[in-house]
């Protein structure tokens, strides 16, 4: 088929443009007409070019291309209608829907470009440049130098999409600067000469502003200041700085002024190793008392090998409250922890120190215990020939303070199990050990007599049977599950002598987890006695679509009727308290629980503990617990109380979301604390505000109403603010 003479035209001219341009990079040619594209590769970096149509003027040196230029070269590609290339100056010029992809992904839009034969110096008009999916600056024109600066005069900077019904209105929120500079390399954006608008409405005038693009993860620079007011501290501003010091590590400073209390410095530090990582909190400062007041919180974990690693934890604070007064996380006991680990089959070993700071009114550093050295170990066989399996259990531990009772313990525990399934399904084990435990003590009480201090001892073998028998049906989409379970168990009587100080198994809790339990101490110092027994019966339905229905109930026989456990504790008698849960799930929507602990005469409730939530995060969730213990029910940690928290979160919109709670004390008919909050968000804010009003005293902090709200402005930072009364 003959080529028409136009055809030939085409051809001719985008190889002539093809080779023109290819002068830029390497000097080597070859092109193909329409949407062709032109390669080469020598010592400089290849360039890629195709386009409709291809002038030469050979006079003029000149090139221009028309219709879906496409031109690439170093990872950087122009698209536009129309490029022209003047190989005497080595300036290309671009015009029409122009835009230039930078390897980043970075991608900027303008009229007109003029640029060098290698994209990294120009001007450019009418500039809009896309840093990410939603971030964008645009401006009338720019400067562009190095491959790297891009220097935009009469720029507006925002994340925001503009409403779609009324393209012409101004976003949430925008910068407007004289001059905006963009770094490639070092990924900043620093303003000169900006302003703040939301809405279109000036709000905050700055000489000069610098932040990360929205590509940078990380920065050295000021993050966003917090101020505000509380009744504990006053007025205070917080400025915090971050040091990306490598990829490694970093660091933050904040140094907070207030106004009641005087400076305070908070500082964390971070870093990864190849082995493990470790991170530290603390702050420090001399309150108005002149009287240095501070905290510490770290905390590392490192591998040593395949077997054993190692780590700390380290919590301290000057006062009880001070965490609290400060606005720093406050628990109820600060743990410090030296330990090492090792991990090897089904044995574990563990060697650690403890050291404690009770937070509680109460609580005193002379009577604390320090725990130093603790060791354990934990081991077990591969199942012999019928099942059987071997145990031991190893444990020592040092326990010191200086006024109080001190103990110095050394058990040991072997066992042997095996476990049996009969014909109907039934599963059987039986269970027979040996435990010693020696101690040497001092200062221990004694009801009624003298402090001890010397050698304490007891020597406990254990034989137990475990029992049940699951019944299953199968009934269309349902799955039916009844589980009758037994459990028998004898330890010689007297198992408590009072040389032996308790200090592991002081809080205790009967309930349906531990009801099989063989020993329901949860530590070493104190052992289950005698003769018991346990039965019980869970039963559940499950659907093919994930609800379900559970169920369980049981009660406890101890034979001996003596001290092992306290009053109130519901096993004090011979016949227990009757303890057991129902959960109600039947879908995704619904999740009921139901724990229970009633007497073993009347049936009255001695713990009730219930738990519904109900509803979805996209319309309204409800969360509601009710707890109620009587005064007869336990110990002193969980003494009489009777309260009831209430929780409802609600989405009105794509944007908006709310939420309130209550926490109610039935028993003394008085709120404990109540609060409510908002929270609006789309793609480029964050507005967060909550009101929050508590009424009970912790030490010498008092009841206290406190308004928080949080500004967050996306890729420039965080604007927050706390008040309270």
């Amino acid at each position: 088929m003959a080529m028409t003479g136009e055809t030939i035209k085409k051809l001719a001219t985008s190889t002539i443009l093809g080779c023109g341009l290819i002068l830029i990079g390497s000097g080597i040619c070859s092109a193909y007409a329409q949407t062709s594209s032109t390669q080469s590769e020598q010592d400089e970096q290849a360039l890629l070019f195709s386009a409709d149509e291809v002038d030469y003027n050979r006079e003029l040196q000149t090139v221009t291309a028309r219709g879906n230029v496409e031109i690439s070269r170093d990872g950087r590609i122009l698209l536009a209608d129309t490029v022209s290339y003047d190989q005497s100056q080595d300036v290309m010029t671009a015009s029409g829907n122009v835009s230039i992809t930078e390897p980043s992904g970075e991608v900027t839009f303008a009229s007109y470009v003029e640029l060098s034969g290698d994209f990294k110096n120009g001007v450019v008009k009418d500039i809009y440049v896309l840093l990410d999916e939603h971030t964008r600056i645009a401006g009338s024109g720019a400067r562009r130098s190095n491959g790297n600066f891009t220097e935009i005069a009469k720029a507006v900077y925002s994340p925001c999409e503009v409403c779609e019904d009324d393209s012409d209105s101004a976003p949430l929120w925008r910068i407007r600067a004289a001059r905006v500079i963009h770094d490639a390399e070092t990924k900043t954006v620093e303003y000169k000469d900006a302003r703040l608008e939301l809405g279109g409405i000036p709000v905050l005038y700055t000489p000069y502003f610098q932040h990360p693009d929205p590509t940078v993860k990380r920065q050295s620079g000021l993050l966003a200041p917090t101020f505000g007011s509380t009744s504990y501290v006053g007025s205070f501003f917080a400025q915090p700085y971050y040091w990306a010091i490598d990829d490694s590590k970093d660091a933050t400073f904040t140094p907070i002024y207030t106004i009641d209390e005087g400076p305070v410095l908070a500082a964390q530090y971070r870093q990864r190793f190849d082995s493990g990582k470790m991170e530290f909190d603390g702050s420090a400062t001399q309150d108005s008392n002149d009287d240095f007041q501070g905290h510490i919180d770290a905390e590392g974990r490192f591998d040593i090998d395949e077997t054993w690693r190692w780590g700390f934890d380290a919590e301290q604070a000057s006062e009880k409250t001070y965490q609290s007064r400060y606005g720093f996380d406050s628990p109820s006991v600060l743990t410090s922890n030296l330990f090492t680990e090792g991990f090897r089959g089904a044995s574990y070993t563990r060697v650690d120190g403890y050291y404690f700071q009770g937070l509680k009114e109460g609580d005193e550093r002379d009577t604390t215990p320090i725990i130093l050295p603790h060791m354990q170990f934990h081991g077990r066989t591969e199942p012999a020939k019928y099942g059987s399996y071997t145990t031991l259990d190893l444990d020592g531990l040092s326990l010191t303070r200086e006024e109080g009772a001190d103990s110095h313990r050394l058990s040991a525990k072997a066992g042997w199990a095996l476990p049996y399934i009969g014909s109907m399904g039934d599963v059987t084990k039986l269970s027979l050990s040996l435990r010693s435990d020696n101690y040497i003590v001092s200062d221990v009480s004694r009801d009624g007599k003298s402090d001890y201090s010397g050698y304490a001892g007891r020597l406990l073998p254990l034989i137990a049977l475990d029992w049940n028998m699951p019944f299953v049906s199968d009934q269309g989409e349902y799955h039916q599950i009844i589980k009758p379970m037994a459990m028998m168990a004898w330890s010689p009587n007297g198992g408590n002598p009072e040389e032996i100080s308790n200090e592991d198994s002081q809080s205790f809790e009967f309930d349906d987890i531990n009801l099989m339990s063989h020993d329901r101490f949860g530590g070493l110092d104190r052992a289950e006695d005698g003769f018991r027994a346990s039965y019980g019966l869970e039963w559940g339905i499950y659907g093919q679509s994930g609800g379900y229905t559970s169920a369980m109930f049981g009660q406890s026989y101890r034979a001996n009727d003596n001290d092992t456990f306290a009053p109130g504790s519901g096993l004090e008698e011979h016949l227990s308290d009757y303890v057991g849960r129902v959960t109600v799930s039947p879908n995704e929507y619904l999740d009921l629980t139901y724990r229970y602990r009633l007497d073993n005469d009347d049936f009255s409730a001695r713990r009730n503990q219930v738990s519904a939530t109900a509803g979805s995060v996209d319309t309204l969730r409800i969360n509601t617990t009710y707890v109620h213990f009587t005064d007869d029910a336990g110990s002193e940690e969980f003494s009489e109380r009777e309260e009831l928290y209430f929780k409802a979160e609600r989405r009105f919109s794509d944007f908006w979301s709310g939420m309130a709670y209550t926490r109610y004390d039935i028993d003394q008919s008085e709120p404990l604390e109540y609060g409510a909050g908002f929270v609006y968000e789309d793609e480029c804010f964050i507005f967060d505000g909550r009101v929050r009003r508590t009424f009970y005293q912790d030490q010498d902090l008092g009841q206290s109403d406190e308004f928080l709200f949080r500004l967050v402005f996306k890729t420039l930072g965080e604007f927050a603010s706390a008040a309270g009364l």
